[in-house]
Parts: C-alpha cells; sequence; structure tokens
C-alpha cells in the first residue's frame, strides 16, 4: 500500500480533515501535500489524470517551500517523490504529458540554485526526453543548450550520457 508510513487507511482521512482546516503556508502543509502526493501515486499502469493527480500535491509543495529558506530542503525532497511517482511514464511514448510538471519541479530547484547538480542535471535530461516525446522539437533544442551548458559547467562526468542522448535525439525525427 502507498502512503506515509504505509498507513493509507488512517492517512487519507487525517489529511482531509487538515486540509479542510485551511492550514496556514508553512512546513507541516508543505509535508501534508508530500504525504498526499504519495497517496494519490498511481499503479504503474496508472493514467495520465491519475499521474498528474499525485504530481500536483508534489508541486504545491515546491511552492510552499521555496517561499520560506528554512524549507527549501523540502524542495529536493519534492522532487525526489515526483520522480519517484512518475517514473512509470518517464518512457518513450508515454511521457510527453510531462513536461509541464517536470519544468516546474526543474524550475523549482533552479530558482533555490540547489547545489546538488548531479540531480538537476539528470532532471534536465528526463525533461529533454519529455520534449522529445511530445514532439516539441524547437523546445528540446533550446533544452538540449541549456542542458548542454549546465552539464559542462557542473557535472562534466555526465557529459557522455547528455552526448548520447543527443545523438539518439536526431535519429528519433
Amino acid at each position: 500500500m502507498h502512503g506515509c508510513l504505509g498507513c493509507g487507511e488512517i492517512s487519507k482521512p487525517c489529511l482531509k480533515m487538515y486540509f479542510e482546516g485551511s492550514p496556514p503556508a508553512n512546513q507541516f502543509l508543505c509535508r501534508a501535500y508530500l504525504c498526499q502526493g504519495q497517496l494519490e501515486c498511481p499503479p504503474a499502469a496508472g493514467s495520465v489524470e491519475d499521474v498528474e493527480k499525485a504530481a500536483d500535491y508534489f508541486l504545491k509543495a515546491i511552492e510552499v517551500a521555496k517561499r520560506e529558506p528554512s524549507l527549501h530542503c523540502l524542495v529536493f525532497n519534492a522532487s525526489v517523490l515526483y520522480v519517484h511517482t512518475v517514473r512509470p511514464s518517464l518512457q518513450r511514448g508515454r511521457s510527453a504529458h510531462l513536461v509541464p510538471s517536470l519544468r516546474q519541479v526543474l524550475q523549482g530547484l533552479e530558482e533555490l540554485n540547489d547545489p546538488d547538480h548531479d540531480w538537476r542535471a539528470q532532471l534536465m535530461m528526463q525533461l529533454l526526453k519529455c520534449y522529445i516525446d511530445a514532439g516539441e522539437m524547437e523546445e528540446a533544442v533550446m533544452f538540449a543548450k541549456a542542458t548542454q551548458q549546465f552539464v559542462k559547467s557542473h557535472t562534466a562526468h555526465l557529459f557522455p550520457e547528455l552526448f548520447s542522448l543527443l545523438v539518439s535525439m536526431f535519429q528519433i525525427r
């Protein structure tokens, strides 16, 4: 069973009550969004709508966490939970719908200048694959340039992986 501490039957009504109480935008709201996103985690064959519903909670957590410096670490946590949730959709033919949400996750990490450059580079390469899957080749080319610059500046050891992705990108179309 998915969910916070593996207790979905307890977590769901507790979170529902918490959200109904109009909680303030603080760490508890952020953590509640992270729990709700995990509870909404669809099965591997989940629909696009199910994946997007779960992803929305992680995006809400990121928005709350970005506002308060003491919560910035939760932006990274939300990005990890997001990727865990959408992982079954991160494959050719299924990832096009992830462009908006993955772009927002990356934007949150970028705004805070998250120091885990490897993680950010990996997410950038995933977003590049999503652009390609969506057939957004102009966006893919522009984003490929930004990704190449980021990898070159911060994570040169990932350049072979990026190069391989770029080569395959031009073979697909």
